[in-house]
């Protein structure tokens, strides 16, 4: 197995879809990329993540037709683990070497004892924002605080950070994401290519699903884009394998 992967998609502005698009990645990557996926939950107190699994598997244990479809799965859920940030360094740590990628789910602030050095263990950060002023105002001082704090400094393994739009509206104006990507641009912030479309369908269960894989309507809202551009980067040292083209193909159910 390859070194181990420390992924964390991240923002100070609540609110952004940072749960919801954390289980998205982490679900793609694990069920259709085939890669060993763990993750971790420090998003205390409400420890959405976890939250989610809790409520999935009682629903398993309730419901015989939809423990049936999980087992003909023939895949074992990702875990996901809850504890607080002065815990999670320490969990990463041990989860080195036993999976290819650890996706974590941070606190919605950057004043948290114990966050600083929670990022310098990070490979990369994913920001997503939204197309509204407050969303930018949040962003821009969360970037410089991982420049600050965590890239490049002594003992990090932080590489990069890179923000991406999410809740895109294609029918509204594009001036205002064409400024802020010059803005962000002018700050030194990278910005991904691809846009996850504002779409009434997050909101249903089998978007926020941990335990089975997405479904293959979905992945038109941006998703495949957003994945493939993240898979290129998390492997940039050409072992992407199938995560990268996995969601192009038929492996969705």
């Amino acid at each position: 197995m390859s070194a181990t992967k420390y992924i964390s998609i991240s923002s100070q502005k609540g609110g952004v879809g940072k749960t919801t698009i954390n289980i998205l990645a982490a679900s793609i990557f694990h069920f259709l990329g085939n890669e060993k996926v763990a993750v971790i939950d420090c998003d205390y107190p409400q420890h959405s993540l976890e939250g989610l699994r809790l409520k999935e598997l009682d629903q398993l244990q309730a419901n015989l037709d939809k423990a049936a479809d999980f087992q003909a799965l023939g895949v074992q859920a990702y875990p996901i683990v809850g504890c607080e940030v002065k815990e999670a360094l320490s969990i990463a740590k041990e989860m080195n070497g036993e999976f290819d990628l650890v996706f974590i789910d941070t606190p919605g602030t950057i004043n948290v004892p114990g966050l600083v050095e929670l990022w310098k263990m990070l490979d990369y950060v994913f920001i997503p924002l939204e197309s509204d002023v407050l969303s930018v105002e949040a962003t821009l001082p969360f970037a410089a605080a991982l420049e600050a704090f965590a890239k490049g400094k002594p003992g990090s393994r932080l590489k990069q950070y890179y923000a991406f739009w999410n809740k895109h509206i294609k029918s509204e104006k594009q001036d205002f994401y064409q400024r802020t990507e010059e803005l962000f641009a002018q700050q030194n912030i990278p910005f991904l290519k691809s846009r996850l479309e504002h779409s009434v369908n997050y909101k249903k269960e089998a978007m926020r699903s941990t335990m089975f894989p997405l479904s293959k309507e979905y992945m038109r809202l941006g998703i495949r884009g957003l994945i493939e551009e993240m898979a290129g980067i998390i492997f940039d040292d050409g072992t992407a394998k199938a995560a990268a083209t996995a969601t192009t193909e038929n492996k969705a159910l």
